[in-house]
């Protein structure tokens, strides 16, 4: 227990840091006065991502690039991202749950005791009860997958097993807000949209970066890199990996070497696999040709009357 108080302390310093925030975020990007809602929005997600990824992977970096010590960014990255996950899924569902439940049982007391009273009772509106939940706020949702997904990527090298681990917390938390949706808060109103706004560069942004991070652990980090080439590497007294005599710029250039390989292989996937898969795009040209050709007939019916 005593080995995991820190990382729990750290979980809470990030959770109270990200939620004042939140705040100060809305309120600044209200006084920026945006023309469109789309703007407003953006500008708040960057605001919202740049602060909370500061403050969930500025000690990890530290780990990682300052102190150089694999076990102790492989313990911290561990303990905050299995924490943060526990987190998220009883934040988002039990908690909410309890306190509904808690809600919908002093509201059954009072309209006993009214009855008792013979007070005339208002008749049981649904609606009336739907209006009572909390809004839902998928906001928060697309930022936590995020963090989440900045987790998994950019320390891959120090914790494979995030990935797995990530899997399936996402299998148990499309359940949590299934749920959540159904039980908790109140239906979201339905608007159309054609992607996922800023949220796909993030997401872009955090792969490229990945592919930089995890090489520089893989060479000056962790002794993954020294096992294929020994006679690089030397061990100072710290145990700390130090680069033997007009060795340092050779493996600078493996390892920028390595990166732009990830990268040419990133954007050989993204050419090779389109947006919209084939037999969708063969369906809707299929769609819009049919469309055309009804709107020939009725034209040419038109016409004739």
């Amino acid at each position: 227990m005593r080995s995991l108080l820190p990382s729990i302390l750290h979980g809470a310093t990030i959770f109270a840091f990200n939620t004042l925030y939140r705040i100060v975020a809305t309120y600044l990007t209200k006084w920026e006065n945006h023309e469109t809602q789309l703007s407003f929005s953006n500008s708040l997600i960057l605001k919202r991502f740049m602060f909370e990824a500061f403050d969930c992977y500025i000690a990890l970096f530290y780990l990682a690039f300052y102190e150089r010590d694999i076990s102790k960014l492989r313990s911290e990255l561990v303990s905050v991202f299995n924490i943060d996950t526990v987190r998220r899924l009883t934040l988002e569902c039990l908690v909410p749950l309890i306190i509904q439940r808690l809600n919908r049982k002093r509201k059954t007391e009072n309209n006993e005791k009214k009855k008792n009273d013979n007070s005339i009772s208002k008749p049981h509106l649904p609606l009336s009860d739907q209006a009572e939940l909390d809004e839902y706020e998928q906001f928060d949702d697309y930022m936590e997958i995020i963090i989440q997904f900045g987790y998994v990527t950019l320390f891959a090298s120090a914790y494979p097993l995030a990935s797995l681990i990530m899997v399936f917390a996402n299998l148990i938390e499309i359940r949590c807000d299934m749920f959540k949706l159904t039980f908790i808060c109140r239906k979201p109103r339905p608007l159309r949209c054609d992607g996922i706004a800023v949220w796909g560069s993030l997401l872009t942004g955090i792969v490229i970066l990945s592919a930089l991070t995890n090489c520089l652990i893989f060479g000056f980090t962790s002794g993954q890199l020294m096992e294929w080439w020994p006679h690089f590497y030397t061990l100072d007294d710290s145990d700390h990996l130090r680069f033997n005599d007009n060795k340092g710029w050779l493996m600078i250039f493996i390892l920028v070497g390595f990166e732009h390989i990830l990268l040419c292989m990133k954007l050989l996937i993204y050419a090779i696999i389109p947006d919209v898969p084939e037999d969708v795009m063969d369906e809707l040209e299929r769609k819009h040709f049919v469309q055309e050709e009804e709107s020939r007939k009725f034209e040419k019916q038109k016409k004739r009357m």
